[in-house]
C-alpha cells in the first residue's frame, strides 16, 4: 500500500494525455489506483482513474480538501484550483 498515495495528496502526472498537470488525490480505488482532480481539466465529478505507478507523489497534502472528503462533504473545483495555485503548483 502507498500511504503517499493518500486522499489530499498533490501528485503530477507522469503518463498519459495528463502529464506535466499537477492533481490532488481524491479517492482510493485500491492498491493500484488512484482518483484525481485539479478542478480544471479534471472536475471533481469527473475524476481520472489512474494508475498509482504513472503518478509522482508531490511533498503537499491538501488537509482542508482531505478532511471534508473523508468527512462526506461537498468539494468544489475552486478549491482544488485555488489549492493547487497556493502551492504554486498550477501550470
Amino acid at each position: 500500500m502507498h500511504d503517499d498515495m493518500d486522499i489530499g495528496r498533490v501528485v503530477l502526472a507522469k503518463a498519459g494525455r495528463d502529464k506535466g498537470k499537477h492533481f490532488i488525490i481524491i479517492g482510493r480505488i485500491d492498491e493500484n489506483y488512484v482518483w484525481i482532480a485539479n478542478g480544471r481539466t479534471r472536475s471533481i465529478d469527473k475524476p481520472k482513474k489512474k494508475k498509482i505507478k504513472h503518478l509522482e507523489a508531490k511533498p503537499h497534502v491538501v488537509y482542508n480538501v482531505r478532511e471534508k472528503i473523508l468527512s462526506g462533504k461537498k468539494v468544489f473545483d475552486a478549491e482544488l484550483r485555488k489549492s493547487l495555485e497556493a502551492l504554486g503548483y498550477e501550470q
